[in-house]
């Protein structure tokens, strides 16, 4: 979700260590980039607070990929640099309900550390994708309290209000937390569908800047 709503990036991060064998794929290739489309806000607030994974709670723009790595293992992986930088940590999870991929993004708006989007999409079990590693027995995929993988449009429309298609997004803006009204904390959603059931989903955060403000 590189986010056109951002007219300049004032930081140049540059970082060491990361795996950039594979590329972002997937649900988080698609919330990353501009595979969705988020118009004006359609929500009246956000509507994911936080979110557990396992024990662990993540809270976008504020949890690092460092924390998640320490909670769960595996490998940072990245591609781009600038404006395009991407990091994240995936895992593949076999669990009971279904095998699914879960990407944990940052990219330049969060310094190349903070966590600005989480990603979900069901799987196929023993096939793991290339930018994503077998996950731990204590993970779980992430529960941010809205309906995931396997949810019907009627579990959107009873969580959302309105919901229609293959593809569905949702956007909610509130000031941000400078209390300066300079910004406005932008969070999106997005729902991908296949025999009206979602199939992938997840959510990203980000600031924007209020027209006339200075």
């Amino acid at each position: 979700m590189r986010l056109r709503l951002i007219v300049s990036l004032l930081a140049t991060v540059a970082f060491a260590g990361a795996a950039s064998a594979a590329s972002l794929s997937g649900m988080g290739a698609n919330l990353y980039g501009n595979y969705f489309h988020f118009g004006k806000p359609n929500l009246s607030k956000p509507m994911v607070r936080s979110m557990t994974v396992g024990s662990v709670r993540i809270d976008l723009q504020h949890t690092k990929l460092s924390q998640i790595k320490a909670a769960f293992g595996g490998t940072i992986m990245s591609q781009g640099s600038e404006e395009s930088l991407a990091r994240w940590l995936c895992y593949h999870d076999e669990g009971k309900a279904g095998a699914t991929d879960t990407w944990f993004i940052t990219n330049t708006l969060g310094g190349g550390e903070f966590v600005m989007i989480v990603a979900v999409q069901a799987s196929t079990a023993g096939r793991v994708p290339a930018d994503c590693g077998a996950a731990p027995a204590k993970f779980s995929p992430p529960n941010m309290g809205i309906p995931g993988v396997g949810a019907s449009l009627a579990d959107l429309k009873g969580a959302f209000g309105a919901a229609s298609g293959s593809t569905i997004t949702y956007r909610a803006d509130e000031p941000g937390a400078d209390a300066l009204g300079t910004a406005n904390n932008a969070q999106y959603i997005a729902y991908m569908l296949s025999g009206g059931r979602v199939v992938g989903y997840g959510a990203g955060e980000t600031s924007v800047p209020v027209a006339n403000k200075s």
